[in-house]
């Protein structure tokens, strides 16, 4: 993998992806009505609690958060525009179906982004693909914990954590095929953000192959 040109693209993939899993947690702190802190902490999480999480587990420092200062000051003006943003979106359509596009945005980017940066510090495949997973999912588990909701992630039947885990495969995959590493970034980013609509759209849900009467008993 080139890391001179990973190292270029992933601060610009990135801050797509904060600004997304910004938005959507602006649209649910706005949706539930709490303060204007609540919002700015539901928001931070939600788009670097991933990331603050992979920076552990592959023991990355300055944290990211800490080394681009400017993605921090991005998120506070766009919790202090929360009002006029919410109302922007909510004019055009449903702010809950901006939540899900901004939220499958924000997955598509933190699980490559993850996924490529693992892999450049050494990390073998198949946890490089879980720890992009985990990157992808835990700020917005974040988002639900803060909000004293069920997380999306466990509680949400349609393909969430799942079409993180395959598009991280296909990055890889792209890789493997000497795919460049700028043009695959977004390629699988664009392949989860599409699957996951996909499955909203759709209706694809996960289900045991099980009567749920059979789960009570």
């Amino acid at each position: 993998m080139d890391i001179t040109a990973l190292n270029k693209l992933i601060p610009l993939f990135d801050f797509v992806g904060i600004i997304a899993f910004a938005l959507s947690g602006v649209f649910e702190g706005m949706k539930r009505r709490i303060d204007p802190v609540g919002v700015f902490i539901v928001a931070f999480s939600t788009a670097f609690g991933g990331g603050m999480l992979r920076d552990i587990i592959i023991d990355r420092r300055p944290f990211y958060w800490i080394d681009h200062e400017t993605y921090v000051i991005a998120c506070f003006i766009i919790c202090f525009l929360a009002p006029p943003i919410y109302k922007f979106f909510q004019r055009r359509r449903n702010a809950h179906d901006w939540y899900i596009l901004a939220d499958a945005i924000g997955l598509g980017i933190f699980c490559i982004s993850g996924t490529s940066l693992s892999l450049a510090a050494g990390v073998p495949w198949l946890s490089s693909v879980i720890i992009g997973c985990i990157t992808g999912v835990f700020g917005g588990l974040m988002r639900d914990v803060f909000l004293n909701q069920m997380p999306a992630v466990v509680a949400d039947r349609q393909p969430y954590a799942v079409v993180g885990f395959v598009g991280c495969w296909f990055y890889i995959a792209l890789l493997e095929f000497n795919v460049s590493v700028d043009l695959a970034l977004w390629l699988g980013m664009f392949f989860i953000v599409a699957l996951r609509m996909a499955c909203v759209a759709f209706g694809w849900r996960i289900t045991y192959f099980i009567k749920e009467r059979q789960i009570e008993k």
